[in-house]
């Protein structure tokens, strides 16, 4: 059957139209190339390239990642460990506990810690010893856990979303594919949070599954200390866009009121301005708008160091390429910002300010006051995107953060076959710092960081604009590349998860795929490995009165004797 014939403006042929619409065809540029006047046509056809690459860029629609994979790509996995001015005192296999995302997490009573591990518990109380105490006790991931003074009850505030959309070999461009789009999108389960009552460990009491939307992205590394408000980590709708692969929409801010847990109540929202569909004069303005790779979205919800009610009025948060906000919370209902910062050399892809974790400092480090850290977290495994590093930021001007610092690339081991992490395969950037809250006093010149593939790095940042990095430890890799076990998902995050610190003992707790391990470095200091009470908090405000009910007779999974 003949298609009807397209009219052409008068004028003009349906070639030349057609070259208006899609730059020059193979025919014209053969036609221009022959004939008696080369010179004359010569120079026409070097404007019209140059036209065309202004409007179109070499390529219709541009470069995306993930990039190529290097040359020098390793075609297995490092089954070897690597360790430099640490100790390991104990693994535990097939419990991964969560630690520094979200950044209060630890239940504690009389001389007994827990960390959420899973669904479960790991207790960690005996550094040489620590246990599983109980698996798929409660629902969600990302656990906020804190005390609540005013109920006299520890609440857990677990995160609920849809599965993401990370690019595999069957889906390489994520949510771009379609179908891959669909599976996310059509998640029929909660979207939002569940609050539960964790005073008995082993029996949590489910108090509210909150939805914060039917058709959004629900909620992912929030912020909760017990207090009034949560600040969620949020995607309420299908109306926040997201240039990366890994999620079908973005989230941006909801903060929602939970003096009642089992009354959860919505407070306020926010998000950047062009953030949302429909506002794209403004999402023009963004560099990175189109290039279907940058993390568009917010990651965290803020860090707010004295609590709203209390008489604070500030919040420290990451939106990913938008950069790092610090909000106004004057008024808890209509959020503002004082100011923001991003890095003048970030580049396509990635989770810029991935964690945003304020230093406590001391009359030892004057240095240290009024600094944050912006953590980084890669998206591409391979290093199939640009590399990217962490940032420390001054904070002292609320209107002006900036960028005073970075820390330094991680090299391989010199016993590794390896010359950089790029090529021991799997993701390679840093991703969890220490839980902002926990026991002791934090040591402000320290931080310990999971990298990934890069094991766990340990960072002395005395000198606030040169970190310089003081102790690794790099777990063997685990999984399959190739073979019938091959597995995409067991090696592509690398080896380091989360990590937790506990300063009054001097104990690093790191999470990998394959389960716990217990470290320590003299950067520290000697560890403690026995059980021991919590006499104080990094942050004095939060967990008050946490140990009011310390049960007399009994711990949860261990007897006294064990406890010591």
């Amino acid at each position: 059957m003949s298609k009807a014939r397209k009219e052409t403006k008068p004028g003009k042929s349906s070639n030349e139209n057609k070259q208006n619409k899609e730059g020059l065809s193979r025919r014209d540029l053969l036609k221009n190339a022959a004939g008696a006047v080369v010179a004359a046509a010569g120079a026409g056809l070097v404007s019209a390239i140059s036209t065309r690459a202004q409007v179109q860029g070499s390529m219709t629609g541009g470069g995306a990642v993930p990039l190529r994979l290097p040359l020098g790509a390793m075609d297995h996995l490092d089954r070897h460990q690597y360790i430099h001015n640490m100790e390991i005192h104990s693994h535990l296999p097939g419990a991964t506990i969560t630690g520094g995302e979200p950044l209060v997490n630890m239940w504690a009573k009389g001389a007994q810690r827990l960390l959420p591990a899973q669904g479960g518990f790991v207790d960690i109380s005996d550094g040489a010893k620590p246990v599983v105490l109980n698996t798929r006790v409660y629902q969600g991931g990302g656990s906020c856990v804190a005390y609540n003074k005013d109920l006299k009850k520890w609440i857990m505030l677990n995160s609920s979303a849809p599965p993401l959309t990370a690019p595999n070999p069957q889906f390489p461009h994520g949510k771009y594919d379609l179908d891959y789009k669909t599976k996310s999108t059509s998640f029929s389960g909660l979207r939002g949070i569940r609050t539960y009552d964790i005073t008995d460990a082993t029996k949590p009491n489910l108090m509210e599954e909150y939805s914060t939307g039917v058709k959004g992205s629900g909620t992912h590394m929030n912020f909760y200390d017990g207090g009034k408000y949560a600040y969620l980590d949020c995607g309420w709708d299908d109306q926040l866009r997201l240039e990366s692969t890994e999620r079908p929409f973005s989230n941006g801010l909801m903060i929602v009121d939970v003096s009642d847990p089992s009354k959860v109540k919505e407070v306020s929202r926010w998000w950047v301005p062009g953030q949302r569909l429909g506002e794209e004069e403004e999402y023009k303005k963004w560099v990175f708008a189109g290039d279907q790779s940058s993390w568009t979205s917010c990651h965290g919800g803020p860090t707010v160091p004295k609590r709203v009610e209390d008489g604070g009025n500030i919040g420290y948060g990451g939106f990913g390429a938008f950069g790092l906000y610090v909000f106004d919370f004057t008024d808890i209902t209509k959020p503002k910002v004082f100011g923001r910062v991003s890095y003048e050399l970030e580049a396509l892809g990635g989770i810029p300010f991935h964690t945003c974790y304020p230093i406590i400092s001391d009359a030892a480090h004057p240095r240290l006051n009024n600094l944050m850290l912006g953590i980084f977290e890669c998206l591409e495994s391979d290093c199939r995107e640009p590399f990217h590093t962490s940032y420390v930021v001054d904070i002292k001007d609320r209107a002006n953060p900036k960028i005073i610092g970075l820390f330094p690339r991680p090299m391989p081991d010199p016993a590794a076959e390896y010359s950089d992490f790029c090529f021991s395969r799997g993701r390679f950037s840093s991703h969890n710092i220490q839980a902002w809250v926990a026991p002791g006093t934090m040591r402000p010149e320290i931080v310990a960081m999971s990298y990934f593939n890069a094991g766990i790095r340990i960072y002395d940042i005395s000198n606030p604009t040169e970190p310089k990095e003081v102790a690794y430890f790099v777990p063997p890799v685990q999984g399959e590349i190739t073979g019938p076990n091959a597995n995409w998902e067991s090696w592509r995050r690398g080896t380091s998860e989360s990590v937790f610190v506990e300063w009054d003992r001097n104990l690093i707790w790191l999470a990998t795929h394959e389960g716990t391990y217990c470290l320590s470095t003299p950067a520290l200091g000697k560890p403690i490995l026995e059980p021991r009470k919590v006499q104080k908090w990094t942050v004095p405000h939060i967990n008050v009165g946490w140990d009011d009910q310390t049960a007399k007779a009994f711990y949860f999974g261990r007897s006294l004797s064990q406890m010591g």
